[in-house]
């Protein structure tokens, strides 16, 4: 018979990789909304000739910050599946990081080993 000290650890990992998966999704949605906010501005001001608003700003520093480690990756040129396979590989790397502090308050709250 098992012990539930035995399956918390399992528990818990579980939970840390929902929050990581979780918080990846967002990552992924957030990023390629401002990327696209930040191009289609771009676009429009370049066939208007307008200047820079601060939307667009907004959206073209935040989609370089959330893209940031796959966008010093050279892949321009690489097949488009590798390339997405890198922001989506990018996503997770963020997802993952930003969970173990979320991880590591859940595990202080339940007193239990990771």
């Amino acid at each position: 018979m098992r012990s539930t000290t035995a399956s918390q650890p399992g528990i818990n990992r579980m939970r840390y990789l929902t929050i990581a998966a979780v918080l990846a999704t967002a990552h992924l949605l957030l990023a390629l909304s401002s990327l696209l906010v930040g191009f289609s501005l771009g676009m429009g001001r370049f066939e208007s000739g307008g200047d820079v608003d601060q939307l667009e700003s907004l959206a073209t520093a935040l989609s370089d910050t959330l893209l940031s480690p796959v966008s010093h990756v050279q892949i321009k040129g690489s097949s488009s599946a590798l390339q997405w396979a890198a922001v989506l590989g990018n996503s997770i790397l963020w997802g993952a990081v930003l969970a173990v502090p979320a991880g590591t308050r859940l595990l202080r709250r339940k007193g239990a080993a990771f």
